[in-house]
């Protein structure tokens, strides 16, 4: 197997047969922890309870449209919740401790999964099945310690690291 390239945050693999599909993550991933640490160190400071997305836009350089799709998904995954209004903004759902990276994760890519390798090709035979499988498990392997790996890991250990 051999590493085509990557493009569009994706990693493509090609074996005899076939070209797989293996990985795809955004860079909101990164983003997205960068802001969480940005609103709990503004909170923590006592100088707001809710932090407006103007002011987050033009600090952490992550533009309007961008900070808004964070949003969007922290609110969804029930990590942030929003006020609209002059004093409005975003603050924590949740508490440091209670969120972890693979949380921050599963929000910004909707909960799918972290390697796609299922899609149609036009090779058929034993060979290319077993191969789409062997990397179909290998991948989910992978998927479930990074999971974990994940999950031991909360915004409150970023926190007090820095």
């Amino acid at each position: 197997m051999k590493k085509l390239e990557n493009r569009n945050s994706c990693v493509y693999l090609q074996t005899e047969y076939e070209v797989y599909l293996v990985m795809a993550y955004s860079l909101s991933f990164s983003k997205s922890i960068l802001v969480l640490v940005f609103i709990s160190d503004k909170i923590r400071r006592g100088e707001t309870e809710y932090i407006s997305a103007k002011v987050m836009s033009e600090l952490l350089d992550i533009p309007k449209p961008t900070l808004a799709v964070i949003f969007n998904n922290f609110i969804r995954a029930g990590i942030l919740e929003s006020k609209e209004g002059i004093n409005g903004g975003v603050r924590f759902a949740k508490s440091n401790e209670e969120i972890n990276l693979l949380d921050i994760l599963l929000a910004m890519e909707n909960q799918k999964s972290l390697f796609h390798t299922k899609f149609e090709i036009n090779v058929a035979g034993q060979r290319p099945d077993a191969v789409k499988k062997v990397v179909a498990e290998r991948l989910s392997r992978v998927e479930e310690v990074m999971k974990a790996e994940l999950m031991k890991t909360t915004l409150k250990d970023i926190l007090d690291a820095g």
